[in-house]
């Protein structure tokens, strides 16, 4: 079994839009009145505005994320020569299965496939710890200089960078292994897939 991570298309829309709320909600980042959830749960502005891209296990959408470069609509942060991500969201139901890192890791494959761009940065919330943690293991480094706070409102925003000559390795040895694990344990992901 192996995770693809390839462009979402229209059909992935409402699997996209419910896993980013669930992912947000369920991680305490936002309620779900919030008016950032409307922001997030618009996946045809962004698909159309920036690149929406899906991780899909055995026929099933697990995650999603955003990506944009500098200038465009969705780009906050991004600089010449650098991919931006952003919305990054993993299924609930598969949380704890190494599934964000890999995903990080093809966003980092990918970058490293596109000949303009020697850099990839994020913003994050400074409350989000464990996302912090997987950018740091994967050779993210805080760039203070560039921090930023949401226009209107008292919330800090830090941003992280990754050379791309400083990315860590994309092998992924036990993943599918662990994946598979979590997949056949959780009746929820099974069925949604059993649907399809």
């Amino acid at each position: 079994m192996n995770l693809v991570f390839r462009r979402a298309t229209p059909a992935n829309y409402p699997e996209v839009r419910r896993i980013t709320r669930e992912a947000y909600v369920h991680a305490g980042h936002f309620t779900a009145d919030h008016p950032y959830m409307r922001v997030l749960e618009d996946v045809e502005h962004r698909a159309e505005h920036a690149e929406v891209w899906v991780a899909e296990a055995s026929g099933a959408v697990v995650a999603a994320v955003t990506l944009t470069l500098v200038g465009q609509p969705y780009s906050e942060i991004a600089i010449d020569g650098e991919l931006e991500f952003r919305m990054l969201a993993v299924d609930p139901a598969v949380q704890g299965g190494g599934v964000g890192r890999v995903l990080v890791r093809r966003v980092i494959e990918h970058a490293q496939s596109l000949p303009a761009v020697g850099a990839i940065s994020i913003t994050s919330a400074t409350f989000m710890e464990r996302a912090h943690s997987l950018y740091e293991s994967l050779g993210f480094e805080r760039v203070p200089e560039r921090d930023w706070c949401v226009p209107g409102q008292d919330v800090l925003l830090w941003v992280f960078k990754l050379e791309m000559q400083a990315a860590v390795g994309t092998d992924t040895p036990n993943f599918h292994q662990t994946f598979d694990a979590s997949i056949s344990a959780n009746p929820k992901l099974q069925s949604r897939n059993d649907d399809r």
